[in-house]
């Protein structure tokens, strides 16, 4: 993990924390509206 450090990890998890309370409908309509995008790292796969 040394492209962030301790404190972006911190918000990062606080970020999921409120991300997994998003309910089935709520997450769908993000989706829908783009204003919550998948990111992906093609050079992963």
């Amino acid at each position: 993990m040394a492209n962030i450090n301790h404190r972006e990890l911190m918000g990062f998890r606080e970020l999921a924390k409120h991300y997994a309370n998003l309910s089935e409908e709520r997450t769908t309509a993000l989706v829908k509206s783009k204003e919550l995008v998948e990111i992906c790292d093609d050079s992963k796969k």
